[in-house]
């Protein structure tokens, strides 16, 4: 079964993304609460819809970056390549 490598800079990107995708949210709830005067349990009682708003949110964000992907590829635009670190094999024999 073959590995998959994800770098790490890849994982903190997302992880990041993710993270503003969350706080957007959050956001959005704090902005609800307040402009509707509703109590501040909400906060806590409403974070399941922030979890969704989340999932929307960066849904949308991966839509957009695929968007924006292909656009480029079809212009000839070819992303970097994250290089992998690949381990040589180094035998202590050697062949004549």
């Amino acid at each position: 079964m073959p590995y998959i490598h994800i770098p790490s800079r890849r994982i903190r990107f997302e992880l990041l993304s993710l993270l503003v995708c969350f706080v957007i949210g959050m956001g959005l709830n704090v902005y609800a609460i307040l402009h509707y005067g509703a109590p501040l349990k909400e906060l806590w009682t409403s974070i399941l819809y922030v979890l969704e708003a989340t999932a929307v949110l960066y849904g949308v964000w991966i839509v957009l970056r695929l968007l924006v992907y292909g656009i480029a590829r079809l212009f000839g635009y070819k992303p970097k390549q994250y290089h992998r670190h690949r381990r040589h094999h180094h035998s202590s024999h050697r062949y004549n």
